[in-house]
């Protein structure tokens, strides 16, 4: 049975138990697994059929107007996101180190302190995006639309630029 659910997150703070399902990405309830944390940050778990931490929710998973502020995704195959619809996501303060988001539509989307350490941006869409003060240290954003993104205080060092569309408009090949 799928369930239209965008994101769960329940936490048992006596046992520090969290569940994070993202079945609104298409898969099921059945098919996520709950992991045990030391804290009450969420750790992103996924099992089914595919088995370890590969998402249920392939290929293009749909988790518009996910709230994952805060959760921990250290988990989560790099490849995950690749091609996601992350419309008005919430993932202000999440680590997605060497995470792949290319191709994926972050329109709107709540980047604020995120750490995105040598990320692969290529060709997202990131219009409106808030990215301040985000760690984008070596990043990939060749090909990527940050038109009228909030870049203030990102930190952008090392990061790859070409065909790059800027917040304000312009396209380049150097930096924003």
């Amino acid at each position: 049975m799928r369930i239209r659910t965008t994101a769960i997150l329940a936490t048992a703070a006596a046992a520090a138990t969290s569940i994070l399902l993202l079945a609104g990405c298409g898969g099921s309830a059945s098919e996520a697994s709950s992991s045990t944390a030391t804290s009450t940050t969420a750790v992103l778990k996924f099992g089914g059929s595919q088995g370890g931490n590969k998402p249920a929710c392939r290929p293009r998973p749909d988790c518009s107007g996910a709230n994952l502020s805060g959760a921990d995704l250290r988990g989560v195959e790099e490849r995950f996101f690749i091609g996601a619809n992350l419309t008005d996501a919430n993932l202000a303060g999440v680590e997605l180190r060497h995470a792949h988001f290319t191709r994926a539509d972050l329109t709107r989307a709540n980047l604020t302190s995120a750490i995105l350490y040598r990320a692969s941006l290529r060709d997202a869409n990131l219009t409106d995006a808030n990215l301040t003060g985000a760690n984008l240290f070596g990043a990939d954003l060749r090909g990527a639309n940050l038109s009228r993104a909030n870049l203030s205080r990102a930190i952008l060092h090392g990061a790859f630029f070409q065909g790059t569309t800027c917040p304000h408009g312009k396209v380049t090949n150097i930096e924003c």
